[in-house]
């Protein structure tokens, strides 16, 4: 078969086919080339995330500054983030819409950490109307940390002209509008010290549209990009900027939209608790700007890295459709 194969190379335009398989050669090789070097990076900036951080502990108030902030802070990954930053000795500004809760968890990490707490009660989703109060809270803090964190997912899965208006502008108030202007309003303090880090919540969501929960996911791809710029403009600043990108972890917003199927062997697998996430998705600050938080979703955003946009698009809209259509028929 190769004496062939070298026969018509040789016999039918001979030269140009010969070209052919240079190219076709040249080609494999830069591909082989560029997947093995996509994996051994990908290797490297998993050791540098989430193994590096186990022996290169960091002192966030020495790093940052002596007080954080975060938002959305009445629960989940906002609420573990408040109680991993008061272990660490930081002083504590939580931002949430129900003041009886937000209390109760002020007074909880003020005695059992004795650090200072403060509550502003803030309703993002109410708009600009909101942040004056805010801006009047921090006056005169020396605050080194950020966590956006406050944010609003899809009830379920459902078709994007299904959402009432209201619904629509909730979620842009609260993913996107949120985020960006704690950020426009901190920056400036953080420059002025010369220090401090940001923490941007995201979602692996943001990684590819996701039918039947477009918008959030679009959100959460602003979320990722903003984060993307400012880490360019204020590393030189002495600032950190990071994205989290977590996958699916146990909280209430991941139960409304999975719908019961979190409990699955699968899910069990790669959803963590909640605490857990937070611990490790903490000690990666200073160690990646980018990052889902978790080595197991990390290791599932490195496959996904095999495999084009459209694939993933596709396999998205398949897993949502089947699940719609579940939902229609048992309706």
């Amino acid at each position: 078969m190769v004496f062939i194969i070298n026969d018509l190379l040789y016999c039918v335009n001979f030269g140009s086919l010969r070209n052919w398989r240079n190219v076709i050669l040249l080609a494999g090789i830069y591909y082989s080339t560029k997947l093995t070097l996509k994996t051994v990076g990908g290797l490297y900036s998993g050791f540098k995330t989430f193994c590096l951080p186990l022996v290169l502990a960091r002192d966030y108030k020495t790093d940052y500054g002596p007080w954080a902030v975060v938002t959305g802070c009445s629960k989940g990954i906002g609420l573990c983030y408040a109680q991993e930053l008061a272990k660490r000795g930081m002083n504590l500004v939580l931002i949430a819409r129900k003041a009886e809760l937000l209390n109760k968890i002020a007074d909880e990490l003020r005695s059992k950490h004795s650090v200072q707490v403060e509550v502003i009660i803030a309703d993002f989703g109410k708009g600009p109307s909101v942040y004056k109060s805010i801006e009047e809270g921090l006056a005169c803090k020396n605050i080194g940390i950020l966590v956006n964190n406050v944010g609003v997912a899809n009830d379920g899965l459902r078709y994007f002209h299904d959402a009432s208006e209201e619904t629509l502008w909730n979620m842009i108030n609260v993913n996107i509008a949120a985020m960006t202007i704690m950020c426009k309003m901190i920056l400036p303090r953080m420059e002025a010290q010369k220090k401090g880090a940001i923490i941007n919540i995201a979602s692996a969501a943001s990684f590819a549209p996701q039918p039947f929960m477009t918008q959030y996911a679009a959100t959460k791809a602003y979320v990722s990009f903003f984060s993307i710029g400012l880490d360019y403009e204020y590393s030189g600043k002495g600032i950190t900027v990071q994205c989290l990108c977590p996958g699916p972890v146990a909280t209430d917003m991941i139960s409304g939209i999975l719908k019961g199927e979190e409990k699955s062997p699968v899910s069990q697998f790669l959803i963590p608790n909640v605490n857990l996430y937070t611990t490790t998705a903490m000690r990666t600050l200073g160690f990646s700007s980018h990052t889902t938080g978790y080595w197991k979703h990390a290791m599932c955003y490195l496959m996904g890295q095999y495999t084009s946009p459209g694939v993933t698009f596709m396999a998205n809209k398949w897993v949502h459709g089947k699940q719609k259509l579940e939902k229609e028929k048992n309706a």
